[in-house]
């Protein structure tokens, strides 16, 4: 009888064995958690004392954080396009955000998104939340289940621009069916998020989770609203967040210290929260990778960039220089902070190679895989990195520009002022010292390098004159 235990108990052990390497050996799911205009500096794991986002530290603690993660671009639409395409905006032709009058949309046609190239190797892909890469809603062409989803879930219905926080939602109107009074977007597209991962835990999965917070107007659930309030009047005196905070709906360019930012933040946190509890739960957190990541900086005289000079829409640091966590327990050493400069462009080929995919989907992919860094090992060797905006809606007209940061520098040419400026962001991160009529030699070089890059990448040339606004 002893005999027959021990042998028991070697083949539960051996298929224990077994069922454990398998699952070691299995593709890892991805998630990549999206927000909307976060600043730099929001967060306690980058210098935060104000907001609150105990989760999103703890994601950092555990993983990786990046000190030099940069979008590809300062806006939203075009830094979205390089995430799901892995190619330059500029390549593409969409360097501006897609207003609701827009013609231009990521063409399903032409491009292969990540989440149709990560199908080909066997993962359930999903997306729940802002696209904006197509804002005909009446005849898209180019929306995310045109771009091959398996699932869609609370994408925009309408054009979301000024937010739409609260059920019923106007713009997002297939949430609207299982929606109740008082519920907050935020805290649904996190619900959703995790019976997404709980009908797909046994197969490997790309979940694609794109907020549309912090974008303004900002609004969030009164009670947390009314807490930060306390919190601001605590630090800066009694009756102070009144006196900033309810003078109109939007709350801008009142203090870095944001009631309504802070109550938004701390939303996305707790959702952010729950969903690493689900995959603790599930026993499938160490073989999955969390990615967080914004779109653009902060809104200049709305959201917290820190040191960073100006904020979204401009190609300074403050727009384009984002907070970059990724945590994957199996592969990735707790407390890693990581100086090497990552770009939008290269979550694609990242993905990919995570995947053990053979080939890309699409012919061009402009982006590096940095999975050798997360891993401890050296990362390829890239020249520069690029970005061009020439804003052809016209709504920011000084403010069109195309940049290189090669090495530690980083040159910006604006194109209605003609002007060159270039920066030591090793040295200057705030970029407040112009060093173009100081190393002429190195500014000729580099913008040789921008010139060339643009004709390289077929980049359109801006218009210098105002457009009248479409919106």
């Amino acid at each position: 009888m002893t005999n027959i235990f021990k042998k028991l108990a070697f083949g539960m052990l051996f298929l224990f064995c077994l069922h454990a390497s398998a699952q070691q050996s299995s593709k890892p799911n991805i998630i990549f958690i999206m927000v909307d205009d976060l600043g730099s500096a929001e967060l306690g794991s980058y210098g935060n004392t104000f907001n609150e986002t105990p989760n999103l530290d703890k994601l950092a603690s555990n993983g990786a954080k990046f000190t030099l993660g940069y979008t590809a671009a300062a806006i939203c639409s075009p830094s979205r396009a390089a995430i799901v395409t892995g190619q330059y905006p500029a390549r593409i032709g969409i360097t501006d955000f897609l207003d609701d009058n827009a013609d231009r949309y990521l063409d399903p046609n032409k491009y292969v998104t990540i989440n149709r190239a990560l199908d080909k190797v066997g993962y359930h892909t999903g997306i729940i939340g802002k696209w904006h890469l197509d804002t005909k809603f009446d005849n898209p062409k180019g929306n995310a289940a045109q771009h091959g989803f398996h699932e869609v879930i609370g994408t925009e219905t309408k054009y979301i621009g000024d937010g739409d926080y609260f059920y019923p939602y106007v713009m997002n109107e297939n949430l609207n069916a299982d929606g109740y009074d008082g519920e907050y977007l935020t805290d649904r597209q996190c619900k959703e998020a995790v019976s997404f991962i709980d009908r797909n835990q046994k197969s490997p999965f790309f979940l694609y989770l794109t907020f549309y917070s912090v974008h303004t107007r900002l609004d969030a659930p009164k009670h947390l609203v009314d807490k930060y309030k306390q919190k601001f009047d605590k630090k800066y005196g009694t009756g102070k967040a009144d006196e900033l905070f309810e003078k109109d709906d939007r709350h801008e360019g009142r203090h870095l210290d944001n009631p309504y930012l802070a109550a938004m933040i701390e939303t996305i946190d707790t959702g952010v929260g729950s969903i690493m509890n689900k995959l603790q739960e599930l026993g499938i957190a160490n073989n999955t990778m969390i990615v967080f990541f914004s779109d653009n900086g902060g809104v200049w005289h709305l959201g917290n960039n820190g040191i960073l000079r100006a904020g979204k829409s401009w190609l300074y640091e403050g727009g384009i220089r984002e907070s970059l966590i990724v945590n994957w327990p199996a592969k990735i050493k707790p407390h890693t902070v990581i100086h090497t400069p990552v770009y939008g462009t290269d979550f694609y080929p990242t993905f990919l190679e995570m995947a053990n995919a053979t080939q890309y989907g699409g012919d061009i992919v402009d982006g590096v895989s940095f999975l050798p860094t997360l891993l401890g090992k050296n990362q390829p060797k890239r020249d520069a990195f690029y970005w061009h905006y020439p804003s052809e809606t016209g709504k920011w007209v000084n403010r069109m520009c195309s940049a290189i940061r090669f090495e530690d520098y980083k040159l910006l040419y604006f194109y209605k002022a003609k002007r060159i400026e270039l920066y030591d962001l090793k040295n200057d991160p705030s970029e407040k010292n112009d060093l173009a009529n100081i190393d002429k030699e190195r500014a000729s070089k580099m913008k040789t390098m921008l010139d060339k890059w643009l004709i390289d990448v077929n980049a359109e040339t801006p218009n210098v004159n105002p457009i009248k606004n479409k919106n």
